[in-house]
């Protein structure tokens, strides 16, 4: 068992701060131009909840040390549950007009590219894609409008592979980890709550 835990490493600090309203200590906001950041707060079940009301933003952790790819072929992974009870059945993340989602993962790496791993509307489970934003951003939706009905669905995620696959190159370390919501688009409510991100050593 003991050789089990050491291979696993928890991503944030979520575990360890007090409940209440607000980013803790270690997060940093990452606001949307022009847009009001949505509401986030740490719940005594150690997850973040999300509110967004025509809001949009990032809260980023940064990883000290940044994770770095294995030597091997076989890569490690990251796990997270999350949930969403508002589905946002306009978006459309594929447009800068409706590129509204209730949460998603951002997985940034020390070249400056970026994996968003997305809770989307229409666009299929698994699917792939450049954001609007351009190439160094990359969107893979991981879950529908139609999902978002307030049940927890877990994730496991191999992100060097993805980058790998996505970027055709190496992939470099990753230096932050990112939950966000955004709803200014469609001037709707969005909630949604993530907790348990964590890393798989391979």
């Amino acid at each position: 068992m003991s050789v089990v835990l050491a291979l696993a490493q928890t991503l944030t600090n979520l575990m360890i701060v007090p409940a209440g309203p607000g980013l803790p200590a270690g997060w940093k906001l990452n606001p949307m131009q022009g847009v009001d950041p949505p509401a986030f707060e740490v719940t005594r079940s150690h997850t973040l909840r999300v509110t967004a009301v025509a809001q949009g933003g990032t809260a980023t952790y940064r990883l000290r040390p940044a994770i770095r790819p294995a030597p091997t072929q076989r890569q490690g992974t990251i796990t997270w549950r999350w949930r969403a009870g508002t589905p946002l059945r306009g978006a459309d993340l594929k447009r800068r007009a409706g590129d509204d989602s209730p949460i998603r993962v951002v997985i940034a790496f020390q070249d400056g590219r970026s994996i968003v791993y997305a809770w989307g509307n229409r666009e299929g489970r698994g699917e792939s894609f450049a954001s609007w934003a351009g190439r160094n951003r990359m969107v893979v939706v991981l879950q529908r409008a139609e999902d978002a009905d307030g049940s927890w669905h877990e994730e496991r995620r191999d992100p060097f592979s993805d980058y790998r696959r996505l970027w055709n190159r190496a992939p470099k370390p990753i230096v932050s980890v990112g939950v966000s919501s955004d709803s200014d688009a469609l001037k709707v409510r969005a909630a949604a709550e993530i907790g348990d991100l964590t890393w798989h050593a391979p």
